[in-house]
């Protein structure tokens, strides 16, 4: 599940905006470089990103996402995507996919932006973890709600950002082309399956 999806979920169970904020938290590491080495000083973020890592292990356990995974690199095969970009997307795929539904919920963008306003009170692994974060945080507030993500062609330019930095994934032109149009023939599918993965997320999650 995609940072976006993972405050929705969180929106769910907590208000604070240190939970909501730590919920994405593991994803900003990722797309910042910035590494928490202890958030007991900020124990609602502590619980952000506890929930974080329950929800990921049951999202990638339900048949319905690995399902819909399967299908979209079956698709992507079809539209002759190498195999490397394709086993990357039909898995990042369907997560912005469902982000892209998501985003169309006021509460969950409401929640996005009240963790957006939180500034964490953690212990951060390197010196230069804490600008690199608010770097991010910065430019995730005046960009908004991932609106583009309800957008085939934005949901590829992202993808070919992300699998480009590892060469085994690295997607060709050819290979984007066959992404886009496997992203806009699969979108129907994902949105249809929505209710059913939240509804899904929330009985393991206890209701």
């Amino acid at each position: 599940m995609n940072y976006f999806g993972h405050v929705a979920i969180a929106s769910w169970l907590h208000t604070a905006p240190g939970a909501l904020l730590g919920s994405m938290v593991p994803d900003f590491a990722t797309m910042s470089g910035a590494r928490v080495a202890d958030a007991a000083g900020d124990p609602d973020v502590a619980i952000g990103i506890a929930l974080h890592h329950q929800v990921d292990g049951i999202f990638h356990q339900l048949p319905i996402v690995t399902g819909l995974m399967r299908d979209l690199d079956s698709i992507l095969e079809s539209e002759g995507c190498a195999r490397g970009p394709r086993r990357g997307t039909a898995h990042i795929g369907v997560e912005l996919l469902l982000d892209g539904v998501l985003v169309e919920d006021p509460a969950y963008r409401a929640a996005y932006a009240v963790a957006l306003g939180h500034d964490p009170d953690v212990t951060w692994k390197d010196d230069g973890d804490p600008a690199r974060f608010l770097a991010l945080v910065t430019r995730l507030r005046r960009y908004g709600p991932p609106e583009d993500l309800r957008d085939p062609m934005s949901i590829a330019e992202r993808l070919a950002h992300v699998l480009g930095r590892r060469p085994l994934l690295r997607p060709s032109p050819s290979d984007l082309r066959a992404i886009e149009t496997g992203l806009a023939r699969h979108q129907a599918r994902v949105t249809a399956a929505t209710p059913t993965i939240l509804h899904a997320l929330r009985g393991a999650l206890g209701g």
